[in-house]
């Protein structure tokens, strides 16, 4: 038995998802709710969780929203979004498998990606991955003015590590979670094309995004 739990603002997308579900009797709805903050995930061992965000919500809020997850290295995400750039914010994630499905998807590739996603395997569309790969290829050095902008937090989170704080003192005085500062690092190493923070800040530097 596959353990679902359902995330989604709008009730109708809930039920609806729900329904889809329901006619697998190898997956069991465990929970749902309208936001990551509804459910108690610490209380429950879901095998597979579906987020279903607003359409209209921007980038940066599910950036925040993902850095809040705390589902578990042993679980899997489903992030139903239309918006290839949430790629990158995933593979960051500490999940055992993650995937992206459009909003207009049907039952049977629903359905499929639950089991792949169990099945510890990737989902996403392959036109996105092939785009995504394009745009930033395995093992590229390319110049970091080609990779996708920091956000404001990021170049804030940025100018902290400049300043050679940690995780903990940086959260503590942006007044935020240890977590979430951990989740914008990696961004920045994403987007920057770095691999750890003496780098990054060099390159920082050279590119105008810190002052000392």
């Amino acid at each position: 038995m596959i353990r679902v739990t359902i995330i989604a603002p709008a009730m109708a997308v809930r039920a609806g998802l729900r329904a889809l579900l329901g006619d697998d009797p190898r997956i069991q709805v465990m929970a749902e709710g309208a936001s990551l903050g509804d459910v108690d995930q610490s209380q429950l061992e879901s095998d597979v969780w579906i987020w279903s965000p607003a359409p209209y919500v921007e980038l940066e809020t599910i950036s925040i929203e993902l850095s809040k997850l705390n589902i578990g290295e042993t679980s899997t995400l489903l992030l139903i979004h239309r918006d290839p750039k949430v790629l990158g914010m995933l593979s960051q994630l500490p999940l055992r498998a993650w995937g992206v499905l459009d909003p207009e998807s049907n039952q049977t590739e629903l359905v499929a990606s639950i089991h792949a996603l169990n099945e510890g395997l990737v989902v996403a569309n392959p036109v996105w991955l092939k785009q995504t790969l394009a745009d930033n290829p395995l093992g590229s050095k390319e110049d970091p003015e080609l990779v996708e902008p920091l956000t404001e937090r990021e170049v804030e989170i940025l100018q902290q590590l400049a300043y050679g704080l940690t995780n903990k003192q940086i959260a503590a005085r942006l007044k935020i979670s240890a977590h979430t500062v951990k989740f914008h690092v990696s961004m920045i190493y994403n987007k920057m094309g770095t691999t750890n923070r003496v780098e990054t800040v060099n390159v920082g530097l050279k590119k105008g995004l810190i002052v000392l």
